[in-house]
């Protein structure tokens, strides 16, 4: 009676088994946002600046901002903590799960930031989030085209140089012009 569950629950464990062997590497940092916002705040016109939810998330909590409306796009902004593990992160993975309440994306911006002393890296989406939760990985290296301040796409030299001594990393939250609610859970920085 009890052998549908326990085949259900040996496939799902083998999947997520093959998914960290395809990822490589190690879990640098992991933030479920389960009781807390782990550090991170907003940045840009959106309140609050401790956005932890406790009951939206993916599951569990996560943290979300409402917009303010105020004319900027607001971001996730991470704590010392991501950035103090982001030069272990060269060639690894940043991932995310992103919800937004506002329909169709229509804000076209840099969904992922981060820049220090040796310059801004920057990186897009080919698509926004949804109503529903969306997973969204890149890696850490110049295959993935990330922008080297603002207008030239960045060599793995470029990216290595921006990893070693981060000063912001930024997660787009705002993906509509007018009101929306944006929600972020399930953040992960995965070594090569």
């Amino acid at each position: 009676m009890h052998r549908p569950t326990i085949a259900w629950a040996l496939a799902a464990t083998a999947l997520l088994c093959q998914a960290a062997a395809a990822q490589g590497g190690r879990t640098l940092v992991r933030h479920d946002f389960t009781g807390s916002a782990e550090g991170w705040t907003i940045t840009g016109d959106a309140e609050p600046t401790e956005p932890f939810d406790a009951t939206h998330g993916y599951p569990g909590g996560c943290i979300t901002g409402v917009d303010a409306q105020l004319g900027e796009t607001w971001y996730f902004h991470a704590p010392l903590s991501v950035l103090q593990q982001l030069p272990a992160a060269i060639n690894g993975t940043i991932s995310f799960s992103l919800k937004q309440s506002g329909g169709v994306p229509s804000l076209i911006d840099d969904d992922v930031v981060i820049d220090g002393p040796a310059g801004r890296l920057s990186f897009r989406f080919p698509m926004g989030p949804g109503e529903h939760w969306t997973d969204f990985p890149v890696r850490l290296s110049e295959s993935a085209g990330w922008t080297w301040n603002w207008n030239t796409r960045a060599t793995q030299s470029q990216i290595d140089s921006v990893l070693a001594r981060p000063a912001r990393l930024e997660i787009r939250g705002e993906y509509v012009t007018g009101p929306d609610t944006g929600s972020m859970d399930n953040f992960r920085l995965i070594s090569d």
